[in-house]
């Protein structure tokens, strides 16, 4: 066996491998022809309005409302969570997740994070006798009310980027107002609760999607209105001709023959017009 017979192995082998490579890459092509280069993604996220538009000349645009209607946006009411809040639930709360590094007692020393009796309605790094983070002492003299108490236990680093404190938060927001309603018990100077908030202060913004809704309509019955009056205009059936021809000259329209006449058949008069 020479070198000619290992050539023609190795040619063998490699027209074989070629014909293996175009069968797939023909296969891609047939399969993949029908769906947009294989683009399934695409026809996903096509919208009816787009289908009809590459698939028609001439189609009606559709209200596309997103399946059901935007559903109307809740509004968060501290207030009201308050006004329901139980002081216990807090303390068990506080107890399970803060007591590691806080102490509430008054006079109580302060563990990694500061005592938090008289917290409600003192200052951010209000405590002489803790070391605060210079994040914190940055915003010093910043009031500790309901509102800024409730985004800090919430997400502390999102409410002061930078502190050192490092707790999750709570996410639930019942649990953070029995949380504040705890903290205030123990905070002799604590203000009030904010008032929950009006009941139509939600209402707002559903007011205002109506009252848009009911612009569109008004303006989509003009448009209904004016389509009708036209096609009434256009079927109105012509009047029936009298039978009588009269000579009309085509070129300036008088009763002058100039070699260019013709016979027009004239219309009836109209009932309220006297013939002269």
């Amino acid at each position: 066996m020479g070198d000619l017979f290992w050539n023609k192995v190795f040619g063998a082998l490699l027209a074989v491998a070629l014909g293996v490579m175009g069968l797939r890459v023909l296969s891609d092509t047939v399969f993949s022809s029908g769906h947009g280069g294989g683009d399934h993604h695409g026809e996903e996220e096509m919208t009816l309005n787009d289908w009809a538009h590459s698939r028609f000349a001439y189609y009606t645009e559709i209200a596309e409302t997103g399946g059901g209607g935007s559903e109307p946006e809740e509004v968060y009411d501290l207030g009201a969570l308050l006004a329901s809040a139980d002081a216990a639930s807090g303390e068990r709360a506080f107890k399970a997740k803060c007591s590691t590094c806080h102490t509430i007692d008054q006079g109580g020393a302060s563990g990694t994070g500061p005592n938090l009796y008289g917290v409600v309605g003192a200052t951010h790094a209000h405590s002489a006798s803790f070391g605060y983070s210079s994040a914190m002492q940055a915003t010093a003299g910043e009031p500790w009310t309901y509102e800024n108490l409730d985004h800090w236990l919430e997400n502390p680093s999102a409410y002061i980027r930078g502190t050192s404190m490092a707790f999750a938060g709570l996410r639930r927001d019942d649990e953070r107002a029995d949380v504040l309603a705890y903290l205030a018990a123990n905070s002799p100077s604590a203000p009030a609760f904010p008032e929950p908030l009006p009941e139509d202060a939600g209402d707002e913004a559903a007011e205002g999607e109506t009252e848009e809704a009911s612009a569109e309509a008004g303006e989509s019955g003009a448009v209904d209105a004016a389509v009708t009056t036209t096609e009434e205009e256009i079927t109105t059936e012509p009047a029936e001709a009298t039978g009588v021809i009269e000579t009309v000259d085509m070129i300036d329209d008088t009763d002058q023959p100039e070699g260019n006449e013709g016979e027009v058949e004239l219309a009836p008069a109209p009932a309220d017009v006297e013939e002269e």
